[in-house]
């Protein structure tokens, strides 16, 4: 049945629980193991408050909301069961692969977005996520006609940045953020205990970071918001720094207008040409989450005292 009066709710568990965990924790942990979900349903109907408010939807009917998580070979967790038994929330499961990451979510919600749009199920969609792959779901469904929020979590008296990717936040109809006084009363920083996903896993220390070009800080030890209960290497700053500041001088002039300043937005064409740059220069392959909002953050920047 056709009902263009609805919307839906999609969350990357595996950002939401990551940042969530960063948040009531003051940055004490980043393991999704000792965050703890003591309300399931305020929770939910916390998410569902913001996504109302955001794109506001008084008068439109919800459809549900759609809990994507990894699940571990030995099954659910009693965390993402007692999940399942809030109204109008359906899990949609992906994988746990080797290192502790969650696969499979980014392609399982492009599919559900694309799948309601073209049967024309929802007027409105809310991602809470920070996945950068989810571009091309988020354009496909708006050209269908459907209103899209991206809602992030952030906290950055406590050093805790968004990280979103630039591609989905500048796509976006309508951006919203979640922080502690929005979670402190569902969730508990609870070191050790056993009621999450996986079993937590020691910190590994990372130095301490400078202060970003727009003194908003990005954690060192984040590098994709699927991370689950692992601790990814730290960010070098100085090197990304440097192979910014070396694209930019052998670009030189040709650089001019890149970044709309208006929206922030970096040039399709020159984005792609400076995270290839970027990577290169660093010689690890594929750039981390992190290390592309970093890239962006700091070329924007210079672009803007040159």
């Amino acid at each position: 049945m056709v009902n263009m009066n609805r919307f839906v709710v999609m969350v990357d568990a595996g950002y939401l629980l990551r940042q969530s965990i960063e948040v009531v924790s003051n940055r004490a942990s980043t393991s999704r193991a000792d965050l703890e979900i003591v309300d399931p349903d305020g929770l939910i109907n916390a998410l569902l408050e913001k996504s109302r408010s955001t794109l506001n939807l008084s008068g439109k009917e919800l459809l549900r909301v759609y809990w994507y998580d990894g699940v571990i070979a030995n099954g659910l967790t009693p965390q993402q069961r007692s999940l399942i038994k809030v109204n109008d929330v359906q899990f949609r499961a992906g994988t746990i692969n080797g290192q502790g990451k969650q696969k499979g979510v980014d392609s399982l919600i492009i599919t559900d977005l694309i799948e309601l749009t073209s049967y024309r199920a929802i007027s409105d969609a809310v991602l809470v996520t920070g996945d950068s792959d989810l571009a091309v779901g988020i354009e496909i469904a708006q050209k269908r006609g459907v209103r899209i929020a991206v809602l992030g979590l952030e906290d950055l008296a406590a050093g805790v940045a968004h990280n979103q990717g630039f591609e989905i936040t500048s796509r976006a109809d309508r951006l919203g953020m979640l922080g502690l006084a929005d979670l402190a009363r569902f969730l508990r920083y609870t070191p050790n205990q056993s009621t999450t996903v996986h079993p937590p896993v020691a910190a590994v220390p990372t130095p301490a970071a400078a202060p970003t070009p727009t003194n908003l800080p990005i954690p060192n030890d984040v590098s994709t918001p699927n991370d689950v209960g692992v601790s990814p290497p730290a960010m070098d700053r100085a090197r990304v720094e440097a192979a910014v500041m070396a694209f930019i001088a052998q670009r030189g002039s040709s650089l001019v207008g890149a970044v709309d300043h208006t929206t922030n937005r970096i040039e399709a064409t020159v984005d792609r040409a400076l995270l290839y740059h970027v990577s290169t220069d660093l010689g690890h392959g594929r750039l981390t989450e992190a290390e592309k909002i970093y890239t962006r953050q700091f070329f924007r920047e210079r672009s803007l005292t040159a």
